[in-house]
């Protein structure tokens, strides 16, 4: 058993799951294929002899580049399975990819998370209080509900100022979330919106919105869970903090999440992981 930061894979021959990617042959069961920096793509199995395999991407939207090694996925009973392949040809809308011959397994999640940075536009939105008169800060989201139409038309990513019943100062701060799960998300904030979040850690139950594919999600009992340190290597001189927010499970946000990567192929954290697993 090989352990990777998050998620632990267990290694295995070709052959020791040729029965399950052959029971894929020929079925409305799509897999699902991806290059490293790459949102996957779904394909269907049409054949398999000993580790090249042959797939069929002619419904689908291809965004992998060949010209590196792919990665492919499937699930069955409850267990993912990866590999690691390059493509020896590829002819309408058919591709031939020859496996590695070394192949992984891992534990499916119950609870998927989904990676939404950058492929997806998903948002959280947080009123923070203050004094009218002063910049001390007195709450955050320590407010009473406000109707998604009302809502809507302070979405944005820049701040917005809004004057509440009570006439206390409040600015609607939007932050584009890099990962989500039914009950859990994260995000990046620079020193000044962190300083926002940093005395919530041990003080749960502050409410906020999500909005994701379209629709807008009122949740509350949320808590801090971490605020870490994030190098961005593109502006290493800019401190930033990666936030990590748990909430009561959502129901429609899994069915959501789940619809994304069934549909779709959408990328999920523990495909991420794979990668960085066999980069290592």
């Amino acid at each position: 058993m090989v352990e990777s930061s998050k998620e632990k894979f267990t290694g295995l021959n070709v052959s020791e799951i040729s029965s399950k990617i052959s029971s894929f042959v020929n079925s409305e069961k799509p897999i699902r294929v991806w290059s490293k920096g790459s949102e996957p793509s779904l394909a269907f199995i049409r054949n398999i002899e000993k580790r090249v395999i042959t797939l069929d991407v002619s419904t689908s939207i291809i965004e992998v580049d060949f010209s590196d090694k792919v990665f492919l996925n499937f699930s069955f009973n409850s267990v993912d399975y990866f590999a690691k392949g390059s493509l020896l040809s590829e002819n309408n809308g058919l591709l031939s990819i020859e496996l590695e011959e070394e192949v992984f397994k891992s534990e499916k999640r119950h609870n998927e998370r989904l990676l939404t940075f950058p492929h997806h536009q998903v948002h959280a939105y947080f009123k923070v209080y203050s004094d009218e008169n002063s910049s001390n800060i007195i709450s955050i989201n320590r407010f009473k509900e406000t109707p998604n139409s009302a809502l809507e038309s302070f979405v944005s990513e820049k701040m917005k100022q809004i004057v509440d019943e009570e006439d206390a100062i409040a600015e609607l701060m939007g932050f584009r979330i890099l990962d989500l799960s039914s009950d859990g998300l994260s995000f990046f904030a620079n020193s000044r919106e962190t300083s926002y979040f940093a005395g919530l850690k041990d003080d749960g139950g502050i409410q906020f919105t999500l909005m994701f594919e379209g629709t807008s999600y009122s949740l509350k009992y949320a808590e801090i869970v971490y605020i870490v340190d994030y190098v961005n290597q593109r502006a290493a001189r800019i401190p930033m903090k990666k936030i990590g927010i748990h909430f009561d499970e959502n129901d429609e946000i899994k069915e959501s999440i789940n619809k994304l990567i069934n549909d779709s192929g959408a990328l999920r954290e523990v495909d991420k992981s794979f990668e960085s697993f066999l980069a290592d």
